[in-house]
């Protein structure tokens, strides 16, 4: 067998591989199929591929992957659109009366950044800061080009990278950036919809969503429509019917409102509450803080098995919540009436907490219409019966696109995604972070989220954990492109939509999670947050389609035979298998071991020299 040259072609990624270089190769025994040999890379196993990264949204989620990318990849760059002029998501454009968490705080929280708040419920204002302190600690800003908006992702097969379009807001330029992962944080309360209602461009007066809530916008004295009995309209309702002349509302569809959560922990009767001085600092204590965010979190999960039809618990839990109304409403059972629903069960729509909102609604300045109005006029509104009310300001509390359409234009290879989709009220999602025919992109805002089942930081962080996984295996194992196979999204919808028919979410109710209709399935994630949390643990690549960078040798990424880790330095930890140590040990006792050491004092001289066995 002969011996030929071999020449390295290939720049090195670490100059210590240069010495595991040979000079020549073994022309060896001839592959039994007459297969050429594939070309060995000569770095070491480890070496990662070079990726940029971009993000849209530096809101929790665009936050939580700024985290764990910098605790767990290397060889990266980031960069960071965002179309508003700081952190925070929602938390920086809501600024509507009474907008805080509906939820304690003590849970609402990055788990890697605990933080002691002023309220059990805190505002916006405190949600807010918390995140701009959060990004100020990291230096995260370095990331982030504010307002900067994705007009537009364009994916290619050949290029293996998107290209997305760009619009700086301050100086209206657009320009292209070229990415290898397109990672899309936009939120699933980022984009307000404004339900269309008859007459509203009619309407004289002032017309507001939450989203849009200004500094200088005003109710005082105002006689007011309050439309949308959602998270934001139950929050704004007890915050202005003291300052507005008069309020208007109404229900379009029925709903359950519910009692304030986690009693045993709020004050009387569920109220939000501050922090003592006391408190704060019994808080100050890492181990009753975790055991007290423990037992919160806990109270809320054990009821969740109330979302199953014919449960126990959902007896329990709507008999209580029927109770409360009944009680807050004894003085206007017309209202209850108007308001009860009688055809599905709780969980059908989310969860609606009342945190005096049923005595706002029953106030005396208060007039809630028994049906929906037929329209708005240029001075106010007509109800049912035709009579007309006159209004200063319509209040649109009326939610964000869910429909998962998408904001932008989004191409593959020229094609529109939405051929994809063989109904735009059910997205062709994977596990609810990926989507059918969409390389390299990841999205954890897609359809059938588990945005019900828990708080949105939980979910976020359980999301981008597995999407940096997944960015860690494409550096390691070579990997160009992942795309979710159809056969895996099929069957995670198929599975999704069967589940849910157990749970009282596909009763016949209007619902965002249902486009805000009661006509889709409703695309949330087919099971409790739990379990949501253990399978998102490790990601299922055996469900994806995958491109490897040399595309005769999937297992180029094996490299020079070496390890980057253990091999490129001399000081790394060879033998890092066997564990390490309790504890240091001086090199004198490690020499005292060997057998030239004094106290040694017999020489065994091969097998001859050792003892017999009996």
């Amino acid at each position: 067998m002969g011996q030929e040259q071999y020449i390295n072609a290939d720049p090195l990624a670490h100059p210590a591989a240069a010495a595991f270089i040979p000079r020549y190769l073994h022309q060896g025994l001839p592959d039994p199929s007459g297969r050429p040999d594939v070309r060995i890379r000569d770095d070491f196993y480890g070496t990662r591929r070079k990726l940029r990264i971009g993000v849209l949204g530096a809101g929790i989620s665009g936050l939580n992957f700024l985290h764990y990318a910098e605790q767990h990849l290397k060889d990266i760059e980031i960069v960071v659109y965002e179309r508003n002029e700081d952190v925070g998501g929602v938390w920086l454009t809501s600024k509507y009366p009474g907008v805080r968490c509906d939820i304690p705080s003590i849970v609402y929280q990055f788990s890697w950044r605990t933080n002691v708040w002023s309220e059990m419920y805190a505002p916006a204002a405190e949600n807010l800061a918390y995140l701009q302190t959060v990004a100020t600690e990291n230096d995260f800003y370095r990331y982030i080009k504010f307002k900067h908006e994705i007009s537009q992702a364009s994916w290619s097969d050949k290029q293996a990278m998107w290209a997305l379009s760009v619009k700086d807001l301050t100086t209206g330029d657009t320009f292209e950036d070229k990415v290898h992962l397109f990672l899309e944080f936009n939120g699933p309360v980022s984009n307000p919809r404004l339900t269309p209602i008859a007459g509203i461009n009619d309407f004289k007066g002032e017309v507001v969503h939450p989203a849009y809530w200004s500094d200088k916008t005003s109710v005082d004295n105002k006689r007011v429509a309050l439309i949308g009995y959602g998270c934001s309209g139950v929050q704004i309702g007890p915050n202005i019917v003291d300052r507005v002349a008069k309020l208007y509302t109404w229900f379009r569809n029925k709903t359950y409102i519910l009692p304030p959560p986690n009693q045993a922990f709020s004050a009387k009767e569920g109220a939000n509450f501050k922090y003592s001085e006391e408190q704060k600092a019994l808080l100050s204590d890492p181990d009753v803080y975790l055991t007290y965010r423990k037992a919160v979190d806990d109270a809320f999960y054990r009821r969740y098995s109330y979302i199953i039809n014919g449960s126990e618990m959902s007896k329990v839990v709507k008999d209580n919540t029927v109770k409360y109304m009944r009680e807050k409403l004894a003085h206007k059972p017309d209202l209850l009436e108007t308001i009860l629903p009688e055809g599905f069960d709780i969980g059908c729509r989310r969860q609606t907490f009342a945190y005096g909102y049923m005595e706002a609604i029953s106030d005396p300045k208060t007039t809630v219409f028994s049906k929906p109005p037929q329209r708005l006029t240029e001075n106010g509104i007509l109800d049912a019966d035709g009579v007309e009310h006159e209004l200063d300001m319509v209040i649109a509390a009326t939610g964000y696109d869910q429909s998962h359409l998408p904001r932008f234009p989004k191409l593959v290879n020229g094609k529109s995604i939405t051929d994809f989709w063989s109904n735009p009220m059910s997205p062709p999602s994977y596990m609810a972070v990926c989507l059918k025919g969409m390389p390299n992109y990841f999205n954890p805002s897609s359809a059938y989220g588990p945005l019900p089942q828990g708080n949105y930081y939980q979910s976020s962080e359980a999301f981008t954990k597995y999407i940096v996984k997944a960015i860690s295996k494409m550096q390691i194992n070579r990997i160009v492109s992942i795309t979710p196979k159809e056969k895996a999204v099929d069957h995670f919808v198929r599975h999704a939509n069967a589940f849910l028919k157990r749970t009282a979410v596909t009763g016949p109710c209007v619902a965002w999670y249902k486009g805000n209709e009661n006509t889709a399935p409703p695309a949330i994630w087919p099971g409790a947050r739990s379990q949501f949390l253990r399978i998102m643990e490790s990601p299922r690549f055996e469900d994806f389609d995958i491109v490897y960078e040399d595309e005769n040798d999937m297992f180029s990424y094996f490299g020079n035979g070496w390890t980057l880790e253990d091999d490129a330095e001399e000081d790394t930890d060879k033998t890092w298998y066997m564990g390490k140590p309790g504890r240091e040990i001086d090199c004198d006792v490690i020499e005292r071991l060997k057998g030239t050491d004094g106290s040694v004092k017999h020489i065994v001289q091969g097998m001859s020299g050792m003892p017999r066995l009996p």
